[in-house]
């Protein structure tokens, strides 16, 4: 399954000159965790997540300190491209759900900004790729069953049944068929695994 199948559009964007405080507004009223920004051409410069912008809120109430703290002058952020990430990692829409969940993993990152020619076409989030997981087997089965009945002149007829995302396919023993027939449930969204009858 490609990332395109799975990923939240259109995307929430912020660009660099936002306020913090406008853009923390907005993250909050789109219910979002994080936003990719882009530049007046849309071409992605940057991403701010919450924990960005929650670095903003660390400095402890100086009315919560028995000694007056020295005062000196602070450089407080006010844009947007002040907190940002810049290096951004990215998909193109065509990349393979599973590569989007081992970035995520990888980078320890909880969205990736999908895009084409540099511009932000869509957002692919971990609650994207667990909304796969959580598919139901009547769900999985119907879709695999489509799949299989549209190959039958390939592959002969196969006949799926799913347990916890389990796949259990039963038909001809050719392996070629076989091979394909895996391919295909495989490239289903919410498989786990997959297996033949004896």
């Amino acid at each position: 399954m490609h990332v395109k199948d799975v990923m939240t559009t259109p995307v929430v964007t912020l660009r660099p000159e936002t306020p913090i405080k406008e853009a923390a507004a907005l993250l909050v009223r789109h219910g979002v965790s994080g936003a990719p920004v882009v530049d007046e051409h849309e071409q992605l410069v940057g991403i701010v997540s919450e924990s960005d912008l929650m670095a903003l809120e660390t400095t402890p109430d100086p009315r919560s300190r028995i000694r007056l703290p020295r005062w000196r002058r602070v450089r407080v952020p006010r844009r947007v491209e002040q907190v940002m990430t810049r290096d951004v990692v990215t998909l193109p829409e065509r990349a393979d759900v599973a590569d989007a969940a081992r970035l995520m993993l990888e980078r320890r990152v909880k969205r990736i900004p999908v895009v084409a020619e540099g511009r932000v076409v869509g957002i692919v989030s971990r609650r994207d790729v667990l909304r796969l997981l959580a598919r139901t087997d009547g769900e999985i089965r119907a879709e695999l069953q489509e799949l299989l009945s549209e190959e039958i002149l390939i592959l002969g007829r196969f006949e799926a049944q799913v347990e916890d995302g389990v796949v259990t396919l039963a038909g001809p023993p050719d392996p070629r068929a076989r091979r394909l027939a895996e391919l295909l449930a495989r490239s289903v969204g919410g498989v786990v695994g997959v297996r033949f009858t004896t």
